[in-house]
């Protein structure tokens, strides 16, 4: 791990300063989409999940498959500045060249449910984009956010209260040496997961399409495309 990631997490940990009244809150995630086969992979496995879950979230236009470079709150009025620092960190760098390994499954647990993702390895590329990430979105972070910072969810199904908190102290305890970078895949009956975990995972490469931006909806998914 290179220096230069470290003294940017390092200056990017801390505290977010405080939303004001009048700033309406967005949760928004930078993020990587990957490429077909990645897709397949989490595709099939949304499948399998939603077979033992029929009211789990299928993997869609409001759901998409992404890596998770930072998420956190930034204030409505801020978007078009944030959509264009994005852009513009997409542009310098060569994602094409970027590969990365799936190299197993995680859950988080939520009463009898689990929310399952493929894990990814942390590669020293993914690390230091991760870095720059934070530092991009540094001016613009606020903290404070709840419900109304993300997308209702379609199915009227609740949020968790552990959702707005993780992020809000996403950089401080996701970031660096803390990151698990994964694909989402969906959610099941939280022994069922648990269970597929412990058996044999096939690693496999896939590689990046896109840098961009989100925002939010519940299960931290990625639900609706800001600046498009």
């Amino acid at each position: 791990m290179n220096s230069v990631f470290v003294v940017v997490v390092a200056g990017a940990i801390g505290l977010a300063a405080p939303a004001l009244a009048e700033d309406k809150l967005i949760a928004i995630d930078v993020l990587l989409e990957p490429d077909e086969r990645m897709l397949r992979a989490s595709e099939e496995w949304n499948k399998r999940l939603r077979e033992q879950l029929p009211d789990g979230f299928s993997l869609d236009d409001t759901h998409r498959p992404h890596i998770t470079l930072l998420q956190q709150y930034v204030a409505e009025k801020d978007l078009d500045a944030v959509v264009a620092a994005v852009k513009s960190l997409a542009a310098s760098e060569d994602l094409k060249a970027m590969k990365l390994t799936a190299n197993g499954l995680y859950h988080i647990p939520s009463g009898k449910i689990g929310l399952q993702g493929i894990t990814i390895k942390p590669s020293d590329d993914i690390l230091a984009l991760q870095a720059k990430a934070i530092q991009t979105m540094e001016p613009f972070r606020k903290s404070g956010g709840g419900g109304a910072a993300f997308v209702p969810d379609p199915t009227g199904a609740p949020f968790d209260p552990f959702l707005f908190t993780y992020v809000d102290a996403f950089v401080q305890k996701q970031a660096g040496k803390n990151y698990n970078p994964h694909v989402t895949t969906g959610t099941g009956p939280l022994e069922w997961v648990e269970a597929r975990e412990r058996e044999p995972f096939e690693e496999f490469e896939f590689g990046v399409d896109k840098l961009t931006v989100y925002k939010l909806g519940n299960f931290g998914t990625a639900a609706e495309p800001l600046g498009r």
